[in-house]
C-alpha cells in the first residue's frame, strides 16, 4: 500500500514541478518584456532632441520622463552587468554596459559653474514666470518683493506678466500688471528699459538694476504677431561698460493635461484630444525655437537667453536653442509646489562664463507663481574684448 502511495505521489510531484517551471518561464518572459519596454521608452526619450519634430513630436512625451526612465535603466544595466559577469553571459554584460554608458553620457555631467570670484564681480540674472492670475493681494506682493530683494538679481526677466505702452502723443503713459507694479516700487528698486516700443502690449518684460538701454518686441508663430502673447523681447543693456543683449522668451504652451480635459477618466476621446493638442504645441515650439535661433545667430553683441521654454533639457526645442550657447543649469522649476522638471532656463553665449545657477526654495504658503525662478551668476569670459 505504501508503494502505491509513493508511486502515485511521483506523477503528482512531477506535475507540480512542471506547473512551477511553466509559471517561472511566464514570469521571466513578462520581466524581459517589461525590461524591453523600459529600454525602448528610454531610447525614444534619449533620441528626442535629435529627431525631426514634424515626424517624431511624440518622443517629447518620453523625454519629459527621461530622468525617471534613466534611473530605472541604470538599475537594469547594473543588474545585467552583474549577471553577465557572474554567469559568463557576455551579451548581457555588453548590453548592460551600453545602457550604463548612455545614462552616464546624458546625466553624468551637470553644470557646476566655472567662474570664481566675488558676487560683486558677477551679473546676477533671474528668470521667473509670473502670471498675474496666479496670486494677488498684499501678502503675495510682499512675498514677491522679499523674494526678489533676497536674490538681488541685477537683471530680472519675467514671463506672462504684461505691460502696455502708449504713444508719446498720449503722454507715454504706461500700464503694468500687479507683479511689475511691485517690482517697480522705489523700495524694490527695479526699472524698465529706457526706450520701449510704443502702443503695444509686452508679455516678456525685462527689469534691471543695471542700465537697460532699450527693448524690442518680435513676433513668433503661430499668430505672426497678431497675439501679443506670441512674441519675445530683446533687451539691450550695458554691464561693466560692455554692451549685451538679453532674449526673454516663453515658448508655446504644452496645453491642457488629459485630466484637465472634459470627459470621463476612461474616455479615449480625452486622450486623443490631448495628443492632438500636444502635437500642435510641440510643432509650434519647434517653429518658435527655429525663429529665435536664427535671430541669435545674427547677433553681434554677447547674448543671454532666459525664459520659460516649456521644454526640458531633453527635448527638441530646448536643444535647438542651446546650439552655440551653454546652459547655466539650476534644477527643477515646475510645478512650484513639488518641482519635477526644469522648463525655465538661462543660456549664455561664448562671451560669458557661468558661475552658478540655483533655484530658490519657496515655502508652501509663499507661492507667487506655479513656477520657481532660476538665478544665474555670470561673468565676462577671460580675455573677452568687444
Amino acid at each position: 500500500m505504501r508503494r502505491l502511495d509513493a508511486g502515485a505521489a511521483r506523477p503528482l510531484n512531477v506535475r507540480n514541478q512542471g506547473i512551477a517551471m511553466g509559471l517561472q518561464r511566464v514570469l521571466q518572459g513578462l520581466a524581459w518584456s517589461g525590461a524591453g519596454l523600459l529600454v525602448a521608452a528610454f531610447l525614444m526619450g534619449y533620441a528626442a532632441p535629435y529627431l525631426p519634430p514634424a515626424r517624431f513630436w511624440w518622443t517629447d512625451l518620453f523625454a519629459v520622463l527621461l530622468p525617471a526612465l534613466a534611473g530605472a535603466v541604470g538599475v537594469l544595466g547594473i543588474g545585467l552587468v552583474g549577471q553577465g559577469a557572474y554567469s559568463g553571459r557576455w551579451g548581457r554584460l555588453g548590453i548592460g554596459g551600453a545602457l550604463l554608458l548612455l545614462v552616464a553620457l546624458r546625466f553624468g555631467t551637470v553644470p557646476t559653474g566655472e567662474a570664481s570670484g566675488r558676487d560683486a564681480d558677477a551679473l546676477r540674472v533671474m528668470t521667473f514666470n509670473l502670471s498675474p492670475a496666479f496670486a494677488r493681494g498684499p501678502d503675495r506682493e510682499r512675498t514677491l518683493a522679499e523674494l526678489v530683494q533676497r536674490e538681488a538679481p541685477a537683471v530680472l526677466s519675467v514671463q506672462e506678466t504684461w505691460m502696455k505702452t502708449r504713444s508719446a502723443s498720449d503722454g507715454g503713459e504706461l500700464f503694468v500688471s500687479w507683479p511689475l507694479r511691485v517690482l517697480l516700487e522705489d523700495s524694490v528698486g527695479y526699472a524698465l528699459p529706457r526706450a520701449r516700443p510704443p502702443e503695444t502690449t509686452i508679455y516678456r518684460p525685462v527689469l534691471g538694476q543695471v542700465r537697460l538701454d532699450s527693448m524690442r518686441v518680435h513676433p513668433l508663430p503661430p499668430s505672426g504677431g497678431s497675439d501679443p502673447r506670441s512674441r519675445y523681447t530683446r533687451t539691450f543693456f550695458t554691464w561693466q561698460g560692455r554692451p549685451a543683449v538679453l532674449y526673454n522668451v516663453h515658448l508655446h504652451t504644452v496645453g491642457p493635461r488629459p485630466w484637465d480635459l472634459p470627459g470621463t477618466a476612461a474616455s479615449l476621446a480625452r486622450w486623443r484630444t490631448f495628443l492632438r493638442t500636444y502635437r500642435a504645441g510641440a510643432l509650434h515650439r519647434a517653429d518658435q525655437a527655429r525663429r529665435i535661433h536664427r535671430h541669435i545667430e545674427q547677433e553681434t553683441r554677447p547674448v543671454l537667453v532666459t525664459g520659460d521654454f516649456n521644454s526640458t533639457p531633453h527635448q527638441w526645442a530646448y536643444r535647438h536653442l542651446l546650439q552655440g550657447l551653454r546652459a547655466a543649469g539650476g534644477g527643477a522649476t515646475f510645478p512650484a509646489g513639488w518641482p519635477l522638471v526644469q522648463i525655465d532656463h538661462v543660456l549664455v553665449g561664448p562671451e560669458w562664463r557661468v558661475g552658478s545657477a540655483t533655484v530658490p526654495g519657496l515655502e508652501a504658503t509663499d507661492f507667487v507663481s506655479d513656477h520657481r525662478p532660476v538665478v544665474a551668476r555670470v561673468r565676462w569670459r577671460d580675455g573677452y574684448e568687444e
